[in-house]
């Protein structure tokens, strides 16, 4: 990999998948910096920058990786953010050096990056895609949304984060784009952590939410976030 190529990494740790479909499995995670993206419930708005992260070499990501292997076994590496799609063009040698290891990819997206995504696909073993809400993010995704489920493979999920700002047309949008797109990929609700002065939806709306989406889809899940619960990073 060229020094132009190198990615932007803000850290790189072992700990707990503490959401979405793999919950609870050792994972070493791998944080991107940059996004294209300011969700008011982020919970590392520090990585929202590019120069949050430092410039590493493939050698040196490999490195990191292969120290945290060698303590303990680890199920995946989760790809994370920041948006780690900005940087798709440097992942692919990773994720295939990963997979040689005998261990799984995770990509962790907010779903807006088609093309770019099309490129680290053949070597995601699952992907969460975090479709964004207008009153989360501070404008609409829709379109973007629902071309990136269109091509999105079987492997992944859909998390929506379920905040005191969610609306009930925003929840109606979301189903109408997994009938439209992705009818048979699994939705994880996932009320939000209260951080920033963003809190979580109150538990009768995310009740509705929960009702609402399992009439009409065919996997739906509530899977809150687990790992500020256990008070790990």
């Amino acid at each position: 990999m060229s020094p132009a190529a190198s990615l932007r990494v803000a850290e790189v740790f072992s700990s707990l998948q503490g959401e979405g479909l793999w919950l609870g499995q050792r994972h070493a995670f791998v944080r991107l910096a940059g996004c294209n993206l300011s969700c008011r419930y982020c919970d590392t708005p520090r990585t929202r920058k590019v120069s949050a992260g430092k410039p590493w070499s493939e050698a040196e990501v490999r490195g990191a990786l292969s120290r945290l292997f060698a303590e303990r076994k680890h199920d995946a590496v989760s790809w994370t953010g920041g948006e780690p799609l900005l940087q798709a063009a440097a992942l692919p040698p990773l994720m295939r050096w990963v997979r040689s290891q005998g261990v799984k990819n995770l990509l962790e997206t907010n779903g807006t990056m088609v093309e770019a995504f099309k490129e680290v696909e053949p070597f995601c073993d699952l992907a969460s895609v975090d479709v964004k809400m207008p009153s989360a993010v501070g404008r609409e995704t829709w379109s973007s949304h629902l071309e990136f489920l269109r091509v999105a493979p079987g492997k992944c999920f859909v998390k929506a984060v379920l905040t005191a700002r969610t609306t009930r047309a925003e929840w109606r949008q979301i189903i109408r784009l997994m009938q439209e797109a992705a009818p048979d990929m699994p939705l994880v609700l996932q009320p939000a952590t209260a951080r920033g002065g963003e809190g979580p939806a109150e538990p009768d709306a995310v009740v509705f939410f929960l009702r609402q989406a399992a009439a009409l889809l065919k996997d739906v899940r509530l899977i809150p976030q687990w790992h500020p619960v256990w008070g790990l990073p």
